[in-house]
């Protein structure tokens, strides 16, 4: 006699699992804990925060894109909306690490000019 074992699925990583290891990774390489880090159906995608009257109208800046196996595509906003891919795929570490040293400035704490301005020269 035979007897059937059930097998039990893999569990996927949660939309939640995925963008937390996305900003632990970007906080490891960085000062960029004032980066959001989303879900946009399979895609994450990285913003700069809103201006200080309104935060959350936030800037996107990256989008990383499964491109399967646990690797992903790296592609940065352009002015007009749209992305652009940029020829960097891996995985998730590999690809954060390369975004921070090709980008890092779009990705840097966005001074205001209101901080730097006074009398002083």
């Amino acid at each position: 006699m035979m007897t059937s074992m059930k097998r039990t699925p893999i569990a996927r990583p949660t939309s939640d699992a995925l963008t937390a290891v996305v900003r632990d990774k970007l906080l490891g390489l960085g000062d960029f804990a004032h980066l959001h880090v989303r879900r946009d159906r399979q895609d994450v995608i990285i913003e700069q925060p809103g201006p200080p009257d309104d935060p959350d109208d936030r800037e996107p800046v990256l989008r990383l894109t499964p491109i399967g196996g646990f690797r992903f595509g790296l592609s940065r906003a352009r002015d007009d909306g749209r992305w652009e891919k940029m020829p960097v795929s891996g995985v998730l570490a590999d690809v954060l690490a390369q975004a921070v040293d090709m980008l890092a400035p779009w990705l840097a704490r966005e001074t205001l000019i209101g901080d730097t301005s006074g009398t002083v020269y």
